[in-house]
């Protein structure tokens, strides 16, 4: 019971936090109830949180924010200045204040600039959208150290007069880059941000942050612009801040969906530790500086050996001519599971081939024992791996299991054709062993992982869209009638060539054996 000089307290209400108090009060001898408003803040910074923070604030976004917000703030500033120097660079370029200059080759030279960039637009999005989620920290600050980079080259055309429209196109299309993944990744930040389903509230209020910074900003280049002109030193300065400021930004954020870095780091204190790292752990282990895919490709080498390919289409695999008994006994050994992990030790690839039912557990599951299976490759051909060669590890449980699995006979067959690295390649005994193995312990994976707070209702791996369907094939024998008189229906029958499909009879015509495909289940499409 609160007493405010004198009265009864009926309700109390409180505004997002505490900052804000709500009384209605009864006060003596009277019968109405009077509001008591109480704030302990200033109105300043009371209308600074409703107009640039998001209603609720702070507990209507993730813990990490305000963090994020600051050094993002601080960013922009530093961006906005440096782009007003590069302007007026490129303002001189397409001719501002040049007398001998038309507005016929300003123009063109524009459009040129422009549809430059609109095409960069588009060959960005198909090459690298379904990347800019599994790598939204990534790109994020590779979107701002480009728009630096194609400062630079605005800042430098005094020096290229000549090539003044190539140079303008070169960094417009670097800007369009700079557009499509600034502009993706920070969707998918806010969406980090929002946890109450407040997308449009948070993404409203950083806009406003932003344009609110761009003014304060334009305002000081001006001035800067007025008193020193376009001076080098302060540019080089602000994009070195700038730089800096993105790389504590993305560092800042603690995201809980796995993508490929954040799951080795996982898996990798698993089975040196038996421990499950706290999402705020792994983000700060995650590298943000990688190479497209050939950086998060040496990541899982250097874990298991292999590079992991996930959704991949069985013709991967065909490709090699592997004989139908063992795909037919790999079959057998998955047949309990979502999906099929075949080995490829000549290109030191793991292919993942999903079944159509395969959901996000699956997949993670299937990463998991793809992981398991290429640290088990490596032990039983006795490459060196640092999770179970390094001294510091050989004790562990994993480490040991490794050991045991080296020095068995029934875990490894000798290869038809050894390749460098690989002269043993694994059992079917040792696929339902790992099998088994995954089947324990990754529930056990999946539950530490829920409790410390990993969110793993979706998943941002890399996966194609392949799935495998059941079908059964059905013989028949049709007869075919001459070259000259050949009509007959092949609608929704495929014909394999056996001994070129055909054997001639004694009658002129021959018999071509074809195959009919029969899905299993109703819901596949006939061919």
């Amino acid at each position: 019971m609160y007493t405010i000089h004198e009265g009864e307290i009926i309700y109390k209400e409180i505004y997002g936090t505490a900052n804000r108090q709500r009384f209605y009060v009864k006060p003596p001898d009277q019968n109405n109830v009077v509001i008591v408003d109480e704030e302990n803040q200033s109105e300043i910074a009371s209308l600074f949180t409703r107009v640039f923070l998001p209603q609720g604030y702070p507990k209507s976004v993730s813990k990490d924010y305000t963090n994020y917000q600051v050094w993002d703030t601080a960013q922009a500033f530093c961006s906005t200045i440096t782009g007003i120097l590069a302007t007026q660079e490129v303002l001189r370029g397409v001719g501002v204040g040049d007398t001998s200059a038309t507005p016929l080759a300003a123009t063109v030279t524009w459009v040129l600039k422009d549809g430059c960039g609109h095409l960069g637009k588009i060959f960005f999005a198909y090459s690298h959208g379904s990347y800019l989620d599994a790598y939204s920290k990534k790109w994020r600050l590779y979107a701002d150290t480009l728009n630096d980079a194609a400062m630079c080259m605005e800042l430098a055309l005094p020096a290229f007069k000549n090539y003044t429209t190539l140079v303008l196109c070169a960094s417009t299309v670097m800007k369009a880059i700079v557009g499509v993944a600034g502009g993706a990744t920070r969707a998918a930040m806010t969406q980090h941000h929002a946890v109450r389903g407040n997308l449009a509230d948070v993404t409203a209020k950083d806009s406003a942050q932003e344009t609110a910074v761009n003014l304060i900003a334009s305002l000081t280049a001006l001035l800067i612009i007025t008193a020193f002109g376009g001076s080098l030193t302060i540019f080089i300065i602000m994009m070195i801040l700038h730089i800096i400021f993105n790389y504590l930004a993305v560092r800042s954020v603690c995201l809980r969906t796995l993508n490929e870095p954040r799951f080795l780091n996982i898996v990798d204190t698993y089975l040196r530790e038996e421990a499950i790292a706290k999402p705020c752990t792994v983000n700060r282990n995650e590298p943000v500086v990688l190479f497209g895919t050939v950086g998060s490709g040496l990541l899982v080498k250097a874990l298991c050996g292999f590079r992991i390919k996930i959704g991949c289409s069985m013709k991967e695999l065909a490709k090699r001519n592997p004989k139908a008994d063992h795909m037919r006994s790999l079959q057998e050994v998955y047949e309990n599971t979502n999906y099929i992990i075949v080995p490829c030790l000549y290109t030191n690839d793991i292919y993942i081939f999903l079944r159509d039912s395969a959901r996000t557990d699956s997949i993670l599951c299937s990463y998991f024992h793809a992981i398991l299976f290429g640290i088990v490759i490596c032990a039983i051909n006795e490459f060196p791996l640092t999770i179970y060669d390094n001294p510091d590890n050989v004790l562990k449980p994993f480490p040991i299991i490794c050991e045991a699995l080296r020095q068995a006979d029934w875990t490894k067959e000798p290869m038809e054709s050894p390749c460098n690295k690989f002269s043993h390649e694994p059992s079917l005994e040792l696929m339902s062993y790992l099998n088994k193995i995954v089947e324990k312990e990754w529930p056990i994976i999946k539950a530490g992982l829920e409790r410390v707070g990993w969110d793993l209702k979706k998943h941002l791996l890399i996966v194609d869209e392949w799935r495998l369907r059941t079908a059964k094939l059905i013989t028949n024998n049709i007869e075919i009638a001459p070259e000259d008189n050949k009509h007959i229906n092949t609608n929704k029958v495929i014909t394999f060539d056996v001994n070129d499909g055909k054997v001639e009879k004694k009658d002129g015509h021959a018999e071509d054996k074809t195959y009919t495909i029969e899905p299993e289940s109703s819901d596949v499409v006939s061919l």
